[in-house]
């Protein structure tokens, strides 16, 4: 199951320059001047996973392939996009495809990147956003996210809290300059740059992971006798029977059991079999509901 994120803001709120960083190249034209995005970009972003970089560790496999989330960056909505301000019909549309919004609000101070509204409100913008959204008909769920420059980042000099329609809601902080400009980075190198600016994680890592917990999935890992460990996404309170659907269609077909260990029995233990032989492996039928770390094994009749 894939998860399908939508790139919303006002022009020039850095929505490009976020995309560009999650791809950790530049596959779209970053501009200082409104309406760059002229089709909306798609991406398919790796969800960090320490969980699977342990299983890797441990068996050792041919391949690791982790779970994913598609990224669309959708041109700047402005006042009247309901009504094809801005190209705002043809992009209100792409969002109605979308299962979660990323709202990316501008915190950031710069001269040379002009604002839309030649002045810096978030509270204004994001109102400008959600109102051309519920005028498009549009109610999906939305995580908000601040862009602020690399000071605001280090020195905490911006708000994390903003009132909206009567409501507090927390914005995640990230300066998509800053991750862009890493982009180029090995993941070594990020991790060190963050260290000396006192930072403990990457904002794209935060953003993925918040953004994967909004729309309430879990991650669950397959083995494939040790040549490829995968993670795969699945919503809370799935079973196996779905699970296994969610790796091939004829496993569910012809589903007889699942083998089922937990994420931290098996790490603790150091691997499959000795996991088996400690008694942590344990038998399921159809209706199991898959917990979040789940390591399974299909048993199934083609």
């Amino acid at each position: 199951m894939s998860l399908s994120v939508g790139i919303v803001g006002l022009p020039n709120a850095g929505k490009s320059t976020l995309f560009n960083a999650l791809l950790s190249r530049q596959q779209a034209l970053v501009a200082n001047y409104p309406f760059t995005t002229v089709e909306p970009n798609v991406g398919i972003v790796p969800v960090p996973d320490e969980r699977l970089d342990k299983l890797s560790e441990l068996i050792r496999p041919q391949t690791t392939t982790p779970a994913t989330v598609e990224f669309i960056d959708i041109a700047g909505l402005i006042k009247g996009a309901h009504q094809g301000e801005g190209l705002g019909n043809k992009f209100l549309a792409k969002i109605r495809e979308v299962s979660l919004i990323v709202h990316l609000v501008r915190v950031f101070v710069d001269p040379d990147v002009v604002h839309y509204y030649e002045t810096l409100d978030p509270k204004r913008d994001i109102e400008i956003v959600n109102l051309e959204l519920e005028l498009g008909g549009i109610k999906k769920p939305a995580l908000y996210v601040a862009n602020v420059s690399e000071g605001q980042l280090t020195d905490k000099g911006w708000v994390p809290k903003i009132k909206v329609e009567n409501e507090e809601v927390e914005m995640v902080p990230i300066c998509a300059k800053l991750e862009a400009d890493l982009a180029d980075f090995s993941a070594e190198e990020r991790r060190a740059y963050l260290r000396e600016l006192g930072i403990s994680q990457s904002g794209l890592d935060k953003l993925i992971k918040k953004a994967y917990a909004r729309l309430g999935l879990i991650t669950f890992y397959t083995i494939k006798g040790g040549k490829e460990v995968r993670a795969w996404s699945l919503p809370v309170g799935e079973t196996a029977l779905s699970a296994a659907a969610e790796v091939h269609t004829e496993m569910a077909k012809g589903f007889i059991k699942a083998e089922v260990v937990s994420f931290a029995d098996l790490a603790a233990i150091g691997g499959w079999q000795q996991a088996a032989q400690a008694g942590k492996v344990h038998l399921e039928g159809k209706e199991y509901i898959v917990e979040d770390g789940d390591i399974l094994e299909f048993k199934f009749n083609v």
